[in-house]
């Protein structure tokens, strides 16, 4: 049975939210939702993973709390605007296992290369003009990889758009061969609550290169088959007001 990583609790809620001031999440690990922490800390152990790569870092709340969850584990983090990673980088100067790079996430990811046999890899760069999603992908060998801010079908989760394009299962069926990917469910039994209360987002994981049966087993995640058709799961309800529909789908 799945018990979460020693200090995980503590660690995720004493994590400084230095992106408070911008998302529209507050900032914090994962969008400050537990849920996804807890996803991935189940996943890093299940695939034995041997390093977390992370994209689009912002101000580093992410990768801290990373670096501290799993300091023998390689961390390595990158930001296209370098005010970013500098700052990163100031902030986990005292986190030996932690790489801060400067740099696109598609060519940060390509020159990793050989380095992992079966890294966590979490995409979450945005927010500019170029949306690397698809080199990213095209990037990575092996590995099980989460895809941040992805459409769920639920009114209480946002997701990211990009020229009109959301991000969305059916634009994931066309970046990668899978047949089936799988979603967090946020509506299984976590060992935490989960205390956001603005924004949250979907998250998705494709086993690239490796074996579904953590993911199939893990009691946290639904399948999503890819093909013929692109088809989320059915949601239970969850009370949420018109405002907040509207803010949590931008």
């Amino acid at each position: 049975m799945y018990q979460p990583s020693t200090g995980l609790l503590d660690i995720f809620y004493t994590t400084l939210r230095a992106g408070c001031a911008r998302l529209s999440d507050g900032g914090g690990p994962f969008g400050f939702d537990i849920t996804t922490a807890v996803q991935i800390d189940y996943l890093i152990g299940a695939y034995g993973c041997d390093g977390v790569i992370e994209t689009g870092c912002f101000l580093g709340d992410t990768t801290d709390y990373l670096a501290r969850l799993y300091p023998a584990l390689p961390i390595v983090t990158c930001d296209v605007v370098e005010e970013h990673a500098a700052f990163t980088r100031t902030r986990l100067r005292d986190r030996p296992n932690t790489t801060v790079v400067t740099g696109d996430s598609a060519a940060v990811l390509a020159s990793l290369t050989g380095r992992f046999d079966r890294p966590l890899v979490y995409l979450d760069a945005h927010w500019y003009d170029r949306w690397p999603l698809a080199d990213e992908l095209a990037a990575i060998p092996a590995g099980i990889v989460a895809v941040d801010d992805v459409d769920l079908d639920h009114p209480r989760f946002g997701y990211d758009t990009y020229g009109g394009q959301p991000l969305d299962i059916a634009l994931l069926a066309s970046l990668v061969e899978l047949d089936t990917l799988y979603v967090g469910d946020p509506f299984a039994a976590y060992p935490y609550p989960c205390l956001q209360v603005a924004r949250r987002s979907g998250t998705a994981y494709l086993p690239v290169g490796l074996g579904t049966r953590p993911l199939a087993e893990g009691g946290m995640f639904r399948p999503v088959p890819l093909r013929p058709t692109p088809t989320l799961p059915s949601w239970p309800d969850m009370p949420v007001s018109r405002s907040q529909a509207s803010q949590f789908a931008s």
